[in-house]
C-alpha cells in the first residue's frame, strides 16, 4: 500500500511539473511553427581586444535564429553554443581563420555561413575610408572602412554627445540617418589585436534630399469623358488661365521635369491658386473624385480647395478638404471623394492647395469618375494580371491540367503586357511590342523573346456576335490569349488557321472578357482579358 501511495505521489508531481513547464502566455497553439522560415542573413561581428592577447569576441547574427553554433576555425573540436543576442569569446594565435556560424531557428531549421577573420598583432595599415550621402534617402550616410591587418572598425557619426560607436567588420559598410542636414565630424577607428589603432577623421556635409528622384506614378488609362484633367502628362488638360496668381501668398511656383514628367514645384507653400476660366467655368457635377500626387520633404499639412465664384459667400461657394496625415520623402497618391466638398460643382473656376510653408511637388491633378461601361468589345484589352488568367483542362472553362500562377504574371510579364486591339472599324491587332512569351514549338526555349512570324502582329479583322456570344478573329497569325490554341488543335500539330472562333462572355460593365476555345480532342483553353 505504501508503494502505491509513493507511486501516486510521484505521478502527481510529474503532472504538475509538466503543466508548469509551459511558459505563461503560451496557450499550446504551435500552428505558427509551420510557417517559420529558415534563418537568414547569417554572419558574425568579430571584435578583438587591443592588448596583443588575441582575445576575439564573436557576436553571431541571423534573422529568425534563436541560437547559434560558432565553429572557431582553429582546430577547436567543439563549437560554442550561443543564444541570440549573446557572444562567444575565444583566444587566437596570429593568423587568418575561417569561422563557421550555424544559425538555428525555433523549429530546428539550420542555416550556415562562413567568414574569414584576420587575427593580427600588427596595427592596421593602408586605411581606406569612403563616406557617401545616400541618393534616395534624405540625410542617410553610408561609411565603409578597409585596412590591412584590421579585424573591425568603430564609427563615431558625431551627432550626439557621449556617443557609443558603431562596431563594423573590416571591409563592411554601415549606415546612419541624421536628424538634420549639416556638417558633422565623422571619426573611424580601425582596430586589430595591436595596442595601437589607426584613425581617420573627416568633416562631412550631410545633405537632405529636397526633391523626388523619380517621377510620380503614371495614372491609369481613362476615356476622355471620364476625366477632367488640370495638370497631367497622361491626359489632355483643360485650359488654365492663371497659375499661382498674386493673392498675397508666399508661394513660389516652378515648373520642373522629374524623370520625363512635367511637375509643379511649390516652394514656401502657404497657399496657391489655379484659375481655369472665369468666363467658361468647369462643370464637375458628373465627376466622383479629385486625384493628385504629391511629394514633400518638409510639409506638415496639405489641403485642397475648390471654388465656384458664381455662388454667394458660404459653403456652396468654396470648401476645403485637408489630408489627415502628410507623408514625407515619397510620392503619395491622393483620391478625395467630391462628395466631401460642399462647393456647388457645376461651375468651378478656382482650385487651391494650402500647406504649412514647406516645399510640395504636385503632379497628375485631375477629376474623374468610375469608368463608363463600354458597349461591345471595341477597345484595347490585355490578359488579367492574376492567377488563372490562362488555363487549360478537359472540360469547358476548366484548369485542371494547368493554370498560370501569380508568379507567372511576373515571369511572363512580356505576355501579360501584350494588348489585343478591337478597332471600331472592324480591324484587329495583336500589339506585342519588342518581346512576348515564346514556346519551344516556335523554335526557342520557353522564355521572353522577339515575336516570331506569323504571330508577330499581322493585319486582321474581327466580328462579334452578341447573340451567340462568339468572336471571330480573321487573319493568319492573329489570336487571343495564346497563339497555339485554335479550333483545329494546337500548333504546331495543325496548320496555322486563317481564322479562329472563341466563345466569349462579357461582364463587369463589359470591362472583363472571358474566352474559351476547344482546341480539338477535348482540350479546352480559357483566357481572361480586362479592358485597358
Amino acid at each position: 500500500m505504501k508503494n502505491i501511495k509513493l507511486l501516486f505521489s510521484f505521478l502527481l508531481m510529474l503532472a504538475v511539473t509538466i503543466s508548469c513547464s509551459v511558459p505563461e502566455g503560451i496557450d499550446g497553439d504551435t500552428s505558427f511553427l509551420a510557417s517559420a522560415s529558415d534563418p537568414a542573413a547569417v554572419s558574425a561581428l568579430a571584435t578583438i581586444t587591443q592588448n596583443n592577447s588575441g582575445k576575439v569576441t564573436l557576436t553571431p547574427r541571423g534573422e529568425g535564429a534563436t541560437k547559434f553554433e560558432v565553429y572557431f576555425g582553429d582546430g577547436t573540436a567543439q563549437p560554442a553554443i550561443v543564444s541570440a543576442g549573446s557572444s562567444a569569446v575565444h583566444i587566437y594565435r596570429e593568423g587568418v581563420y575561417t569561422v563557421k556560424i550555424v544559425a538555428i531557428g525555433i523549429t530546428g531549421k539550420r542555416t550556415e555561413s562562413t567568414q574569414q577573420i584576420n587575427v593580427s598583432f600588427r596595427s592596421p595599415e593602408n586605411l581606406v575610408v569612403t563616406i557617401e550621402n545616400d541618393r534616395a534617402i534624405s540625410k542617410k550616410v553610408t561609411v565603409r572602412a578597409t585596412a590591412d591587418f584590421a579585424l573591425f572598425y568603430e564609427v563615431y557619426f558625431g551627432d550626439v554627445p557621449n556617443e557609443v560607436p558603431v562596431q563594423v567588420n573590416n571591409g563592411e559598410a554601415t549606415s546612419h540617418i541624421y536628424a538634420n542636414a549639416g556638417t558633422y565630424t565623422i571619426k573611424i577607428v580601425s582596430k586589430s589585436g595591436a595596442v595601437r589603432t589607426t584613425n581617420y577623421q573627416e568633416d562631412f556635409v550631410v545633405t537632405a534630399i529636397m526633391a523626388p528622384t523619380t517621377a510620380a506614378p503614371t495614372p491609369p488609362s481613362r476615356i476622355a469623358g471620364d476625366v477632367v484633367s488640370i495638370f497631367s502628362d497622361a491626359y489632355t488638360n483643360i485650359g488654365v488661365s492663371e497659375w499661382n496668381p498674386g493673392w498675397g501668398q508666399s508661394t513660389v511656383l516652378t515648373n520642373v521635369t522629374i524623370g520625363s514628367n512635367n511637375t509643379l514645384k511649390y516652394g514656401a507653400l502657404n497657399y496657391t491658386g489655379i484659375v481655369t476660366d472665369y468666363g467658361n467655368a468647369t462643370n464637375l457635377s458628373n465627376m466622383t473624385y479629385v486625384h493628385f500626387d504629391y511629394w514633400t520633404p518638409d510639409a506638415t499639412t496639405l489641403g485642397f480647395k475648390i471654388v465656384n465664384t458664381s455662388q454667394p459667400n458660404g459653403p456652396t461657394k468654396e470648401s476645403q478638404v485637408d489630408l489627415s496625415t502628410v507623408t514625407r520623402m515619397n510620392w503619395v497618391s491622393v483620391d478625395i471623394p467630391l462628395s466631401d466638398f460642399t462647393t456647388n460643382k457645376s461651375a468651378i473656376t478656382q482650385m487651391l492647395f494650402a500647406s504649412s510653408g514647406g516645399t510640395v511637388f504636385i503632379d497628375n491633378l485631375y477629376f474623374y469618375k468610375n469608368p463608363t461601361p463600354a458597349s461591345g468589345i471595341q477597345g484595347t484589352w490585355k490578359l488579367a494580371p492574376e492567377a488563372g488568367a490562362l488555363k487549360v483542362g478537359d472540360s469547358y472553362g476548366a484548369g485542371n491540367w494547368w493554370s498560370n500562377s501569380v508568379q507567372d504574371v511576373t515571369t511572363r510579364a512580356c505576355l501579360f503586357d501584350d494588348t489585343y486591339v478591337f478597332a471600331t472599324n472592324g480591324s484587329f491587332s495583336n500589339v506585342l511590342g519588342s518581346s512576348t512569351w515564346l514556346e519551344a514549338w516556335q523554335g526557342t526555349a520557353n522564355a521572353c523573346g522577339a515575336p516570331v512570324a506569323p504571330h508577330n502582329g499581322a493585319s486582321a479583322t474581327y466580328t462579334y456576335n452578341s447573340s451567340t456570344n462568339k468572336v471571330t478573329i480573321n487573319g493568319s497569325g492573329a489570336y487571343l490569349g495564346l497563339p497555339k490554341a485554335n479550333n483545329s488543335g494546337e500548333l504546331p500539330n495543325v496548320a496555322v488557321p486563317s481564322s479562329i472562333v472563341y466563345n466569349v462572355v462579357l461582364s463587369n460593365g463589359n470591362n472583363t472578357m472571358e474566352l474559351v476555345i476547344e482546341a480539338g480532342n477535348g482540350v479546352f483553353w480559357s483566357f481572361k482579358l480586362v479592358r485597358v
